[in-house]
């Protein structure tokens, strides 16, 4: 019998509940992602990477609570193998400097959803299955 390769273990935080959803619903229909917790602040966004250990955490810039800076530059001491992709409804290189500064792997402006956080992925994520 042959066994299924293993999906990407992934937690979105995005305050915008419409941004939320369309990541969510792109992710699943792809076929190699596993969505283990969503949040709405940096706060919990903390509590559910801890809660199940996602391989992946794609973190809005701007949330209530703990922003996104804030949440990633944490993750980043406490999980130094996460894969973080930040993304944000703004754009510019230093925006996108500050993201990385923070600990983020990469930043996709969310007018380049979904194509450009595909394309991330992949380079994050060499070995993954590829999308059904």
């Amino acid at each position: 019998m042959e066994q299924k390769p293993r999906r990407i273990r992934v937690v979105i935080a995005d305050d915008s509940r419409t941004a939320l959803y369309s990541v969510c619903k792109f992710l699943e229909f792809s076929g190699q992602f596993e969505i283990v917790g969503t949040a709405f602040d940096g706060v919990l966004l903390l509590r559910l990477v801890e809660r199940f250990k996602p391989d992946l955490v794609l973190a809005d810039v701007s949330m209530p609570r703990m922003n996104g800076f804030e949440a990633t530059a944490k993750l980043r001491k406490s999980n130094p193998g996460l894969r973080i992709v930040m993304f944000s409804g703004l754009d510019g290189l230093s925006l996108r400097d500050e993201c990385l500064r923070s600990g983020a792997d990469a930043f996709v402006a969310k007018i380049h959803l979904p194509e450009k956080l595909l394309q991330e992925i992949v380079r994050l994520f060499p070995d993954a299955p590829p999308a059904e």
